[in-house]
């Protein structure tokens, strides 16, 4: 739901822009996607498109956008010029400085698999070392798809081990669904066992039956910097990397 809500806010917003917004949906499998997609081939053909926007992509897709000659920019992980990304260091920051406000000691992560690099890792031993706060490497859960039933299968697993954390870090949403779902299950009190900060957006949000905090993203934020990017490119602008943070919201005590 969020792709689909990042391309229709995108759409809405071009329209409000004055700039038409040709969809180009490439379900090509693996290799394939670093190569020209048809449909744009097509576009050009038939009078082509004066600038793109990339998402749901990886940085190896970006090279044929930058041999079209256009300008483009992408929602993607990477941190290059043109990129839109999210600040997960400050995603880690904020929700490790929230658990230690509210008494945790120790503190898990579950994350998808583009996030766990040897950089990411440094950035929270430095993280938790400065803030006081343990976070073990088994209690880094990484889910190779993020879909509910990987969280459920993760938070499961963290309840078997031995020393387990006091407070759990979830991103993305899909997966913290799945949580919540063995939480209940297992009748984990939280936060009396277990304190939360889970990730939703801002303008597709859910509830759970349980306290807890949020780590916000919202949708139109990266679509309004995708245009600003697009537009600045037009304009003969240089476009460094923009990385959004996530807004915390609190909702425990």
């Amino acid at each position: 739901m969020f792709y689909l809500n990042l391309f229709w806010c995108l759409m809405t917003l071009g329209q409000q822009r004055g700039v038409e917004m040709i969809p180009v949906i490439d379900q090509r499998p693996g290799p394939m996607g670093v190569m020209i997609p048809p449909e744009f081939e097509r576009i050009q053909r038939e009078g082509g498109a004066d600038g793109l926007i990339g998402f749901m992509i990886y940085p190896a897709m970006t090279v044929w956008m930058e041999e079209s000659g256009l300008p483009w920019t992408v929602f993607c992980e990477g941190g290059k010029d043109r990129y839109v990304d999210l600040d997960y260091t400050g995603m880690v920051r904020d929700s490790l400085k929230r658990l230690t406000d509210l008494g945790c000691n120790t503190a898990g992560l579950m994350i998808p698999p583009s996030m766990p690099t040897a950089n990411f890792l440094e950035q929270v031993d430095a993280i938790s070392e400065e803030l006081g706060i343990k976070v073990n490497y088994e209690w880094i859960l990484v889910s190779m798809e993020g879909q509910e039933q990987s969280g459920y299968d993760q938070l499961a697993a963290l309840w078997e081990l031995k020393q387990r954390p006091e407070g759990l870090v979830v991103f993305p949403d899909r997966m913290a669904r799945g949580v919540v779902s063995a939480i209940l299950e297992k009748r984990i009190k939280v936060p009396g066992e277990l304190r939360l900060v889970l990730h939703r957006n801002a303008e597709l949000p859910y509830v759970v039956p349980m306290p807890c905090d949020w780590l916000e993203v919202s949708v139109s934020r990266i679509a309004t910097a995708l245009m600003d990017n697009l537009e600045a490119h037009w304009a003969g602008q240089s476009v460094p990397n923009q990385t959004l943070p996530l807004r915390l919201v609190k909702g425990m005590n």
